[in-house]
This record gives structure tokens, C-alpha cells and sequence, in this order.
């Protein structure tokens, strides 16, 4: 691939990212991911940095992304450095959740997503996921657990996915 034709391939799979979990389309976001993803929560709400299979990733996007009633992440265009078959990629985030229930129902977190990527067999795949948390919370966090209990089993664990973290979302 040209350096052209891998910087686009990057922002595509920045694109596909947010579409695949507005979609709830899990096949899609995980053709995305590596066999291994590093979860970086740190600096979203402190929650230490996990690995992940992408398997496990996806359960978790899905035990909560279904809860709820709306999701939409918009994304920047993307900075992006390759060197060889590695690259990085950083862009801006608004991530708003909506679920139906009284007073706030909703939760908007601004910030970034810094990700690391190797091709594999021609294609970028994931293989970081950190989530950057740049301005206050908009809404409630509390939707989140809202959700997962609308998704889950009543009093089930909330889970950790991309963009959510156990005390919060985006």
C-alpha cells in the first residue's frame, strides 16, 4: 500500500469504529479489532488499562450498548503517523447515550480516541484503545447503568467497553 492509500484505510477504520457501535453491528466492530486489544480507561474515568481478546471487547461494547434507546459517536478527522506496518491514530470524540427513564436520560462525553493499529494481511486492526475524556460530563453517567440494567439481567454488573467505563460512560 502507499502512504496515501494506508492513511486512508486508517480513517476508515476511525469511521467504522463509531458506525459499528451506532449500528450495534458486533460482526463489524470486531473485524476492527486485533486478537488482542489494550483498553485504556485511564484517562476517561481512572479505570486501570486492561487487555483485552477482542471477543471479550465486543461482549462487553454489546452488554451495554443495547441498553440503550440511542447511541452516536461523531469523530474528527483523524491525526495520523504510520511507520511501516504500525500506525497511531488520534481523534476527537462526542459520544452521546440516551435511555428512556426519568429526569436526565442522556450522557454526552467530549474528548478523544488514541489508537494503535498494525496492518495484518493487508488490512489496519486495533491493537490499543485509549479513551480521553477532555470536558466535563454532559447528563447523567448514571444512564449507563440504567442501560446495562435494561440490557442485562436486573442488578447485573455494569461492563467496560471502548468508550464506557465502570463508573460512567464516554
Amino acid at each position: 500500500m502507499s502512504a496515501t492509500e494506508d492513511r486512508v484505510a486508517v480513517a476508515d477504520v476511525v469511521a467504522r469504529l463509531a458506525h459499528a457501535q451506532d449500528d450495534r453491528d458486533w460482526d463489524a466492530l470486531r473485524r476492527l479489532l486485533a486478537d488482542q486489544v489494550h483498553l485504556d480507561l485511564s484517562g476517561q474515568s481512572g479505570a486501570t488499562p486492561v487487555d483485552l481478546t477482542a471477543e471479550e471487547l465486543v461482549d462487553q461494547a454489546r452488554s451495554v450498548l443495547e441498553g440503550f434507546a440511542s447511541v452516536h459517536h461523531a469523530t474528527s478527522p483523524p491525526l495520523i503517523e504510520i511507520d511501516g506496518g504500525q500506525a497511531t491514530c488520534r481523534t476527537h470524540v462526542v459520544a452521546y447515550h440516551h435511555v428512556p427513564t426519568e429526569g436526565v436520560d442522556f450522557c454526552t462525553m467530549r474528548g478523544r480516541w488514541e489508537l494503535g493499529l498494525h496492518r495484518s494481511h493487508g488490512r489496519w486492526l486495533v491493537h490499543r484503545w485509549a479513551v480521553v475524556r477532555t470536558a466535563p460530563w454532559e447528563g447523567s453517567p448514571e444512564v449507563y447503568r440504567i442501560a446495562a440494567g435494561r440490557r442485562n439481567a436486573p442488578g447485573g454488573a455494569v461492563s467496560t467497553c471502548p468508550h464506557l467505563a465502570t463508573t460512567g460512560g464516554d
